[in-house]
This record gives structure tokens, sequence and C-alpha cells, in this order.
């Protein structure tokens, strides 16, 4: 069987050398739109730190993966209210174009091949943009349009390098169905991997057994190898009340999950999780290009709602906030060591 790809969400300091000893040989490097005038342009300071810092990924023994410009993120912020709505930005010039046209995104299919020769060498596998299924990546773009945005990406990026590996991350959202049907099921399909993101027990319902059975049903309705951009349990975090979350309550209004699994959201628990899916994995391996765990290492504050006590993005590392492994670290790496020997 092909070797499978392990790898991690990490920020640029993190520790390599202990990434590298536990079997994780990729990073996930986001990259933000290179040009402040004009494709090709001047490039802006924001993209010049990350190719420094994949750069360095690089040098210091790890592959990347890159992921390609997102056109808008969301935050959440105080409403009238009181409660927290999100509002989204874009996170291209407006000299880049009209949000789902044409120019747009041609645009962007001349950003990605400027990436792909500019990155050559340093990159060899690319998710394009980030969960274009939920409106807390893809704005004002609806469905149809983003997958066109994501095809173009793809397609400027193999114009530019043919051997490069090209795909996209649904989030698990049902919506992402309609990405799976019209990225893979078109005679003139560039995707090389199906990718899905998927927090089983946190975001959504379920638990991590569920992973064979999605990878499953993606593999027959692709026919592509499936890439697990990003998984993971939290490791804190209590759970909201039933109530509250079919009021459409967010994990930042409560500052609890919506789902929990075992023992709940603790550092215990959260190994234990991370050993049940890799045997999950282990089941499906041979439909498997890889996974890319989310994350390294915990955050200081939600990067969502921006508090420090909210456990929607604060507690999903293998370290801790000083760099000490977490109990999942070990969980981790023996499911790498077990399924690299399976193959």
């Amino acid at each position: 069987m092909t070797p499978l790809r392990f790898g991690v969400c990490a920020h640029r300091h993190s520790d390599a050398p202990l990434m590298r000893e536990s079997g994780i040989q990729w990073v996930r490097d986001i990259f933000p739109f290179p040009f402040r005038d004009k494709i090709a342009g001047e490039l802006t300071d924001g993209y010049l730190k990350a190719r420094e810092s994949a750069k360095k990924w690089a040098m210091g023994g790890m592959k990347v993966m890159g992921v390609s410009p997102c056109p808008f993120h969301g935050r959440r912020t105080p409403g009238p209210d009181g409660r927290l709505a999100l509002v989204s930005s874009s996170n291209f010039p407006e000299w880049a174009g009209t949000p789902g046209s044409p120019g747009y995104n041609r645009n962007y299919h001349d950003t990605c091949a400027w990436l792909a020769g500019d990155l050559k060498g340093t990159v060899g596998m690319w998710q394009v943009a980030n969960e274009l299924d939920i409106e807390l990546f893809s704005g004002p773009l609806n469905p149809a349009q983003a997958c066109e945005l994501v095809t173009a990406g793809a397609r400027g990026f193999k114009s530019s390098d043919s051997s490069l590996v090209v795909g996209h991350n649904p989030s698990g959202d049902p919506r992402g169905y309609y990405f799976f049907g019209r990225l893979f099921n078109r005679p003139d399909r560039v995707m090389d991997y199906c990718g899905i993101d998927g927090y089983y027990a946190s975001w959504a319902p379920g638990a991590p057994t569920d992973w064979a059975p999605r990878i499953r049903e993606l593999h027959a309705l692709t026919g592509a190898p499936i890439l697990v951009n990003e998984w993971g349990f939290s490791s804190t975090g209590g759970v909201m009340s039933e109530q509250d979350r079919l009021a459409g309550l967010m994990p930042c209004d409560r500052k609890s999950w919506w789902f929990t699994w075992g023992e709940g959201h603790t550092p215990a628990s959260q190994a234990k999780y991370i050993q049940t899916a890799m045997d999950s994995f282990m089941t499906v391996r041979e439909m498997l290009l890889g996974m890319f765990f989310y994350r390294w290492e915990d955050q200081e504050k939600c990067w969502q709602c921006g508090a420090a006590d909210c456990p929607a993005e604060i507690a999903w590392g293998l370290t801790d906030l000083e760099g000490n492994p977490k109990p999942s670290l070990k969980a981790y790496r023996d499911g790498i060591g077990r399924l690299s020997e399976a193959g």
C-alpha cells in the first residue's frame, strides 16, 4: 500500500523535532492572499511571513501541505441583544472582483498558479481554500459559486505544476454532499483526493467509530482517496443543555459543547478518543491518503469569539500551552505506528 501522510495543523513556532519523533511528517500551513495591488504584484507582509514559515518547516525536515487563500472568514461578535452573531469579512482586496463572478474566479486561478510556482519545492500538496460548505468561511458564496472557486484554484495549481496533489475539505455539514457531487462527478475533474473535516462528539453528534463508515461512503461516492484534513476531540469544556442546543446557541455563547463522548472533554478522554479513531481508520486504511490532526498545540483564546474560557478553539492540541505533551500525543503516535506497519 501507499504510505499514509500523517500530519497536524500547527503554528510556526511548534516543535518540529518532537513531531518527527512522533511519526508526524506533514504540517498544514495556511497562506493569505499574497498581492497588494495586482496579480503577481507587490507581496503582502502576511504572505511573506507565511512563505518564510513554510520554508522553515521544509528546512526542518517537515513536508508542507498548503491551504490556499480562503475568500472569507467569520468572527462571533456581540449583537444588539447581547448574543454572539457571525460577522463575515473578505480576505481578498476589492480589486480581486465581485465574489462569485468570472473575474473573481479567474483571479483566484491565477493566484493559485502563481503560488504553485513561488512555492515549488516547498509545498507539494494543496487544500484549496477551507470548509466552503459553511458560512464561517464561505461568506456570501453559495455552494455552486464555492465549487467553481475551488475548481478554479485547483486548475490554477495544476496549470503551473501538474505534479501537485490538490483537493478540498468540506466541514462535515450536510451541504458538503453538494461539493462531493459537483467536484467529483464531472468529466474534467481535477481533484486528486476527497478531503473531509470532522469533529464527532464536539461540533457534531457521534463517536470516533463513525470515521470508518464515513470514509467508506465518501470513497464510494467519489472514487478518490480520502484525506481527513481536520479531525480531533477537545480536551476541555462541559456540555450545554439540549434546550440551548436546539435553540441554536453556539459553543461560544454558552462556553460549552454541543456534544461529548466517553468520560467527557478531558485530556484522558481525548487520548482514548484518538486511540478509538485510529482503530477505526485502520479498518479503511486502503481508502485513505492520510490525515491531519487538529491540532498540535492548545491555544490561549478562542479565535472565533476571543474568549480565553471558550472551549470552541482552545484545547484541541496534542500539547498544552507550554508545549508539554498531553496523553493524546502518545495515542496519536501509537496509532501512526499501527497504521504505518499495516502498510
